[in-house]
C-alpha cells in the first residue's frame, strides 16, 4: 500500500506544479472548489507543539521541549515523542495525562489560532476564487471552532468575507468527519456543481470522486487517519501548494 509521505510543504517538482496548474485551469470553468482545512491549507503541527510545551510548563516535564513539528509523521502520540527522544519512561509517566490535556485543547476556537497557512495554500483559493469559483471550506472542525477558524482564514488572506464562500463545520463534535462530509453533498448541491475538492483523507477523497467522477479531486499528501485506506488511483497527489522552487 502506499501510504502518504507526510508534510513537505516547501516541496517543489514539475508533477507538482502541473497539478496547481491544472487546479487553476479548471477553476476557469466555474462552479465549486471544496477545500478541507486541517492537514490541507493549513499545518496544525504548531498547535501540536503549542499544547505539548503548556503541558510540560504545567507539569515542569522539560523533556516535552524535546518535541518539533516535523517529529509529527503520522497520529500516534508515543511515536512522535519517541522520534523527538523523549526517554521511554517519560513517555510512560506522562502520556495518558499529557493526552487528555490534549484532547481539551486541541478541538477549540482558542488553539485552532495557532495553525499557520500551508505556504502557498491562501493564494491559490484566492486566484481559484478570482478565477469565478465558488468557494466552500468543508472541514472536520466543530461549531464551536468556528470563531478560531473564520479568525485564521482572515488572518491569512483566504477569501472568506467574500460573495460565494462558505466555511461548513460539523454540529457534533462526535460526528465521524467522513459521513459529515458525504452528509453535506446535500447542502453543496445547492451552491453548484463541485469541480475540484481537495483533502488530506483517502476516505474523503475517495467518496467525493465517486460521487463527483468528472471533478478534479486531489489527494493533499501531508498525514492522514491510520484507516488502512488508499486514494484511488485516478486521484492526483499533492505534495505543496507551490508552483516554484524556494
Amino acid at each position: 500500500m502506499r501510504r502518504s509521505r507526510g508534510y513537505d510543504p516547501l516541496h517543489h517538482s514539475s508533477e507538482n506544479s502541473a497539478l496547481l496548474v491544472q487546479i487553476l485551469d479548471t477553476a476557469r470553468e466555474g462552479g465549486l472548489a471544496v477545500f478541507d482545512l486541517d492537514g490541507c491549507l493549513f499545518d496544525n503541527r504548531p498547535r501540536q507543539v503549542q499544547i505539548i510545551r503548556e503541558y510540560a510548563s504545567l507539569y515542569h516535564c522539560w523533556e516535552l521541549y524535546k518535541v518539533e513539528i516535523h517529529d509529527f509523521e503520522d497520529w500516534s502520540f508515543p511515536r512522535t515523542l519517541k522520534k523527538a527522544g523523549v526517554p521511554d519512561d517519560v513517555i510512560s509517566l506522562h502520556y495518558p495525562a499529557l493526552r487528555q490535556y490534549w484532547e481539551s485543547c486541541f478541538f477549540t476556537s482558542a488553539y485552532v489560532r495557532y495553525d499557520h497557512a500551508m505556504p502557498g495554500a491562501a493564494e491559490l483559493v484566492r486566484r481559484v476564487y478570482e478565477a469565478g469559483m465558488k468557494v466552500i471550506y468543508l472541514t472536520g472542525r466543530d461549531h464551536q471552532m468556528r470563531e478560531g477558524t473564520e479568525q485564521s482564514l482572515r488572518r491569512f488572506g483566504f477569501p472568506y468575507d467574500e460573495p460565494g464562500v462558505r466555511l461548513l463545520t460539523k454540529p457534533r463534535a462526535d460526528m465521524e468527519d467522513t459521513a459529515f462530509k458525504e452528509e453535506a453533498m446535500e447542502t453543496l448541491a445547492a451552491y453548484g456543481q463541485v469541480r475540484i475538492y481537495l483533502d488530506n483523507e483517502p476516505s474523503n477523497v475517495n467518496l467525493y470522486k465517486k460521487y463527483h467522477a468528472d471533478a478534479l479531486v486531489v489527494f493533499v499528501e501531508t498525514d492522514h487517519s491510520p484507516r488502512p485506506v488508499e486514494p484511488l488511483s485516478s486521484i492526483p497527489w499533492l505534495r505543496s501548494f507551490l508552483a516554484r522552487p524556494i
